[in-house]
């Protein structure tokens, strides 16, 4: 350390002194909640005030000493857009209402699901009136009580008169970021699985409305959760094997079975793979390539082709772990080659090399689509409406069908491929087999974690386990701004701000979103209706929700008659408790969700058995909403945000 005169300080001689301690007052901010103490040496309201108005100033830059154009680098810089004001202007007396968005299961980021929620009800704003250009969206940050928010307001002109919507969302998602583990997860989906296998051979009783509902369950019903539980152990079972050929090939005694096969399971865990990569990319290219409004013929074609795909996926997988379970029992693999002969051996070298060429084909489309959308984008076009991807999507399935058939029929024929090329002789390697069934598998066990293990943290409230806390915080971070949106009054008023409340909810958002709202109506009537919850909420919309589900594979259903565990569940659910307190007829619930969706569907129990029948439905009832351009099968679950019929349902509910 040197000083400016260049002598040179010891730093270790250099002294210090312990200061006395000090405190100080904050200034009391009006509106903030203070204790008694603090009240009492606090200024007076006519002092805060005088000190307030010494730094008070207008928001409007206009008249303010600011920045000149040419202080700045005028290329790299686009100031934003006036709004546009239309027939709508400052001051002018207009119907405010709310909506407010829960987001869905997965790793969101802060404002992502207020940003796609802003974008949908433009757009459709935009559909709505071509000629007209859509509202700009201003973004402002208020206090509501105690609650610092941020919202985004838009000002509409409606046929039946000005609307100023403001827009809110609920963030959750890192009060269950790094909680579940693949275990928890496995766990919530066998327990799942069973009991809705259980639920499903006979008639499901519910407590609503007072009484216990019979709903009728189809058999379909118990044959895809069947097909599901044995997928799952499939996966469970060829995972165990993997693990235990890698301890053979590490000379761990114990797995000595399956020292001398490994090059026979690297090339079945190489076929699988081939397949599972295969229409993984078939489905990523068909909702990068579906265009924004199909036809009948394009829907059907979409769903039918990656349904086969599916289909074929899951029935290798079986396959694949029968196949595999075989080489771990040696007196039932020597029985298999007594009699089957040289059929029963393994053409490890072709069927490696198959698998090799099926995934480098995928990942060649893959690069050869992402190149397309950026080139798309750009030029400025919507990569939906690109042709080139289109022709990708169609290109993708036949080489999905070569995956899934080409083993059987090299299995069969016993095809050398002697015509490769000798270049290409290291595709009969299994080297990267392991390593990138590694990485593969890491990636699939962190979806899973990050979505589904979501959904075990907050839905499996019926059991006793370390969630609890972590359900506790997620219900409150909703709760907390639903209630501010609840409470607010309009400046300078005793009325509400928002007669007309709009809620949202996509995925696992609908579930918070339904949990919430009855804690809301629970709590006010509680309260003698003092906020009126029931009579200002005049919408709720649920997308790709898994209420069905939730209700039906976590449900216990006892065996006496009396249902007591049934019924005080339903307590708390004032959404199924009476439709004249709860469900008035100025309630609408529109349910969105597409066939295509294997976590969503229509919601029957949430009604009364019948009041939701298509020729004559109750105005009461859920309205069931079928979104016919999520055609893509499980990715549909994420196209809504994307599609124009949940943002035309909402648009119409809150701004007709």
């Amino acid at each position: 350390m040197s000083r400016p005169g260049g002598t040179e300080v010891d730093v270790q001689k250099l002294g210090y002194e312990i200061a006395e301690p000090i405190s100080y007052e904050a200034f009391p901010i009006d509106g903030e909640p203070s204790n008694d103490t603090a009240k009492s040496d606090a200024p007076s309201k006519s002092v805060r005030s005088e000190r307030s108005a010494r730094y008070a100033e207008d928001w409007d830059d206009a008249q303010k000493e600011r920045p000149q154009a040419s202080d700045y680098d005028s290329r790299k810089f686009r100031p934003s857009e006036r709004a546009h004001q239309s027939s709508l202007t400052r001051g002018t007396q207009r119907d405010t209402r709310a909506v407010w968005i829960v987001h869905g299961m997965g790793q969101q980021v802060p404002f992502e699901t207020l940003d796609s929620l802003t974008n949908g009800l433009l757009q459709s704003f935009r559909e709505l009136n071509a000629p007209q250009p859509a509202p700009t969206p201003r973004l402002r940050t208020v206090r509501i009580g105690k609650e610092v928010l941020q919202r985004v307001e838009l000002d509409v002109t409606g046929e039946h008169g000005d609307y100023e919507l403001h827009l809110y969302e609920s963030y959750w998602s890192p009060k269950t970021e790094g909680v579940a583990n693949l275990t928890d997860v496995v766990s919530f989906l066998w327990d799942g699985g069973t009991r809705g296998l259980m639920n499903s051979f006979r008639d499901f009783n519910r407590a609503m409305f007072g009484g216990m509902a019979l709903f009728k369950i189809r058999l379909r019903t118990a044959v895809w959760i069947g097909l599901t539980l044995a997928t799952l152990a499939a996966l469970t079972a060829i995972n165990g094997v993997i693990a235990a050929a890698a301890a053979a090939q590490l000379n761990i005694s114990a797995f000595d079975v399956l020292h001398d096969h490994w090059e026979a399971l690297a090339a079945l865990a190489s076929c699988m793979t081939a397949v599972a990569f295969s229409f993984g990319v078939l489905l990523f290219l068909g909702s990068l390539a579906k265009p924004r409004n199909l036809s009948r013929w394009q829907r059907r074609l979409i769903s039918i082709l990656s349904w086969l795909g599916f289909m074929g996926t899951l029935t290798t997988i079986l396959k694949t772990s029968a196949l595999m379970l075989v080489f771990t029992r040696p007196e039932l693999l020597g029985r298999v080659q007594n009699r089957f002969g040289d059929l029963a051996r393994v053409p490890t070298q072709p069927l490696q090399g198959f698998a090799t060429l099926v995934i480098f084909a995928c990942i060649a489309l893959s690069m050869v689509a992402l190149m397309g959308r950026a080139f798309s984008r750009s030029e400025g076009s919507e990569p939906v409406e690109n042709r080139f991807l289109i022709a990708l999507f169609v290109l993708s399935y036949p080489v999905h069908v070569i995956a899934v058939l080409g083993p059987a029929w090299i299995w069969f024929h016993r095809d050398p491929w002697t015509w490769l090329p000798h270049v290409l002789s290291f595709v009969y390697k299994s080297w990267w087999v392991w390593p990138f069934l590694i990485a593969l598998s890491a990636k699939v066990r962190g979806v899973m974690v990050q979505y589904v293990g979501d959904v075990a943290i907050y839905v499996t409230s019926n059991k006793l386990n370390r969630f609890d806390e972590v359900r506790t915080k997620v219900k409150e971070a909703a709760r907390t701004v639903a209630s501010a949106v609840y409470l607010a009054f309009k400046p300078n008023s005793q009325e509400f701000l928002y007669e007309h409340i709009a809620i949202v909810g996509h995925s696992l958002g609908s579930v918070i979103a339904y949990d919430t709202l009855n804690r809301l109506m629970l709590d006010d009537w509680l309260n003698k209706n003092q906020l009126g919850v029931a009579s200002r909420t005049r919408t709720m919309v649920t997308f790709g929700s898994p209420l069905n589900k939730t209700a039906f594979f976590f449900t216990i259903q006892g065996s006496d008659s009396l249902h007591i565990r049934e019924r005080l569940a339903s307590t708390v659910q004032p959404l199924i408790q009476s439709y004249p307190k709860f469900r008035k007829r100025t309630f609408k619930w529109i349910n969105v969700h597409s066939g295509n969706d294997i976590i969503s569907g229509p919601l029957r129990f949430y009604d009364l058995p019948g009041m939701q029948e298509k020729d004559n439905p109750s105005p009461f009832a859920i309205k069931n909403v079928v979104d016919k351009d999520a055609a893509v099968p499980i990715v549909a679950h994420v196209d809504y945000w994307k599609n124009p019929c949940i943002w035309r349902e909402l648009r119409q509910q809150i701004a007709p």
